[in-house]
């Protein structure tokens, strides 16, 4: 989660500047505007990365549950097809 919040904060910071640079503001201006906009991006990239991280999670469980319904059901149809098999008169 570090990594995702400073990675937001550079590119926060690094685009906002460039930005207040290209619109006219002056460089002293464009800094402690950038500075406020990493701040801000980090925290915007935090806040996603966590809501990514859950729901990869929750997808996960979801196969797993999945494959262990799919296992325990190909159990029970191999249980009935051999218990079919020897009820069946020869």
């Amino acid at each position: 989660m570090m990594y995702t919040m400073l990675m937001g904060g550079m590119l926060g910071f690094v685009s906002i500047f460039l930005v207040a640079l290209g619109v006219g503001k002056d460089p002293l201006s464009a800094l402690g505007q950038a500075s406020m906009g990493s701040f801000l991006c980090g925290l915007l990239f935090l806040w996603v990365g966590q809501i990514w991280i859950k729901n990869v999670r929750q997808m996960l469980m979801e196969k797993r549950q999945a494959a262990v319904a799919a296992m325990a059901e190909a159990e029970e149809r191999k249980k009935q097809d051999a218990k079919e098999r020897g009820s069946k008169p020869v």
